[in-house]
């Protein structure tokens, strides 16, 4: 598959969660895989990186491997599968990794943390890839790909990533709860259905996308009892998608509690108050294994009427 392309490794929000009641969406915490041409970005390290570097070793088959892996932030799940990466420890592979420094360390720091003996056996240092840490600042180059991060509301803090390439626009950005920076915030306390109104600098990193991946982890009455925790309600992504008018919409970051059943009924509900506001988006949840090629979407074939 040619140009720029996503792949879904782990899609799930909090803590991975295996069983037969996600088994059509997936279990495993953040990991998003973005091709474009011989270029490979990793979006971050959560359970599902374990499975993709199986497969890339599979792929490669010995030849060396270079990729970049950026990191919205590193709560728990966004990093809990990066001891596991195992491409991170053969001598040949080249890896850049893109962070926010926190206030008492950076990146590297703490992806050693969570390795040292306390809390993982083997340290950072088995992996005798070639790793080179980076600090996310401003707009960076990355094999023929434009990348600009934006800071997004979530407890800790979080980037948000807007991919583009040849007129190709991919954005991605979980782990965010946008009410808590709409500029009616104080409305929104009082009716959670209230037209939502943006900063025009947070518009435009959305706006134009081809691909929007969103945190979409809450129905609206959950969201009512988790307010600060981080994440956004349907209605949230409802009003922001029918201001910058994605033209495909998957919904990320699912609940743990959710099942499949009621993962699809969010992007049912979705897609549902969406085209009621008279939007075309393609709106899908994201599931483990699916590829997508980030263009506009082909319309659906005209059914034919027979006598």
């Amino acid at each position: 598959m040619n140009g720029l392309t996503v792949r879904f490794w782990g899609t799930r929000g909090s803590i991975p969660t295996p069983g037969r009641a996600t088994e059509k969406y997936g279990g495993n915490t953040p990991c998003v895989e973005v091709r474009y041409d011989d270029s490979l970005m990793v979006f971050d390290a959560g359970s599902g990186i374990r499975e993709m570097g199986m497969s890339w070793l599979d792929e490669f088959s010995g030849r060396a491997i270079d990729a970049t892996l950026l990191f919205t932030h590193l709560h728990w799940d966004h990093i809990q599968g990066f001891p596991f990466f195992a491409c991170a420890y053969d001598p040949h592979n080249s890896f850049t990794i893109y962070g926010e420094d926190r206030p008492n360390a950076g990146v590297e720091q703490l992806l050693s943390g969570q390795m040292s003996g306390d809390y993982f056996p083997i340290p950072i240092s088995a992996m005798q890839a070639q790793i080179a840490f980076r600090t996310v600042s401003e707009q960076f180059d990355v094999g023929g790909t434009t990348i600009k991060p934006f800071p997004l509301p979530h407890p800790g803090g979080a980037l948000g990533y807007r991919v583009e390439a040849d007129g190709s626009v991919f954005v991605f950005a979980t782990d965010c709860e946008l009410d808590q920076i709409a500029t009616n915030h104080e409305e929104l306390k009082d009716n959670h259905l209230a037209p939502r109104q943006y900063s025009p600098e947070l518009l435009e990193f959305f706006r134009g996308a081809q691909l929007l991946v969103i945190d979409s982890q809450y129905t609206d009455e959950l969201y009512q009892a988790r307010v600060g925790w981080g994440h956004n309600s349907i209605a949230t992504v409802v009003d922001l998608c029918t201001q910058v008018t994605p033209d495909m919409l998957a919904l990320f970051h699912h609940h743990p509690q959710s099942t499949d059943e009621i993962v699809a009924e969010i992007a049912d509900e979705t897609a549902k108050r969406l085209h009621h506001e008279g939007q075309s988006v393609l709106v899908f949840a994201a599931r483990e294994g699916l590829t997508v090629k980030v263009e506009k979407p082909k319309p659906a074939p005209a059914l034919l009427a027979t006598s």
